[in-house]
C-alpha cells in the first residue's frame, strides 16, 4: 500500500461482533462501503450528487481476505485504494485494507462495481469528476485496467 492511501480511522462496535466475539464479515463490509462513500463526500459527491446525476454504485462482487482479528472497542483504519478501472470510468476494482493500531492488516476487502443508471437500470460511465477523483487514489500493486 502506498504512503498517501485514502484512510479513516473507526472503532469496532458492539453491533460489529460475531458468536466468536471479533468482527462479523458484514462488519467490514460495511466499513468498507462508509470509507468509500466518505472519500467520494469529501471529493465532492454527496448523495445529492449522486441523485443528480442519476447514478449510484453497484456492486458485482466483494472478497474478503482475513489476517488478523479486530476485537470489541479496538481502534482500526481502512484504507482505499483503486484497484482498476475501465476506460470511461463505469466499472471499477477498490481495495480496502482494515489496519489495526499497530499497522498490521486485519482483512482486506476487494470490490468490483460500477456506476448504475438508476433510470436506465444498466452501467453508465460516471461525471467525468469523479472518474477524475477516483483516479487520483494511489494504485495498487496489482492495478488493472478494465
Amino acid at each position: 500500500m502506498e504512503k498517501n492511501a485514502y484512510e479513516y480511522q473507526y472503532t469496532v462496535s458492539w453491533s460489529d461482533l460475531d458468536a466468536n466475539v471479533h468482527m462479523r464479515n458484514t462488519g467490514y463490509l460495511d466499513y468498507a462501503a462508509q470509507t468509500r462513500f466518505l472519500f467520494l463526500k469529501e471529493n465532492g459527491f454527496t448523495p445529492a450528487h449522486f441523485k443528480e446525476a442519476g447514478i449510484g454504485p453497484v456492486v458485482f462482487s466483494e472478497q474478503i481476505t482475513y489476517h488478523k482479528e479486530l476485537h470489541f472497542l479496538e481502534g482500526f483504519s481502512a484504507t482505499m485504494e483503486l484497484g482498476g478501472i475501465s476506460e470511461d470510468g463505469a466499472k471499477f476494482i477498490m481495495v480496502n485494507r482494515f489496519k489495526k493500531a499497530d499497522g498490521r492488516v486485519a482483512a482486506e476487502v476487494v470490490t468490483r462495481g460500477a456506476w448504475f443508471d438508476l433510470g436506465a437500470r444498466r452501467v453508465k460511465a460516471p461525471p467525468q469528476a469523479l472518474t477524475d477523483a477516483l483516479l487520483r487514489l494511489p494504485h495498487t500493486e496489482t492495478f488493472e485496467s478494465l
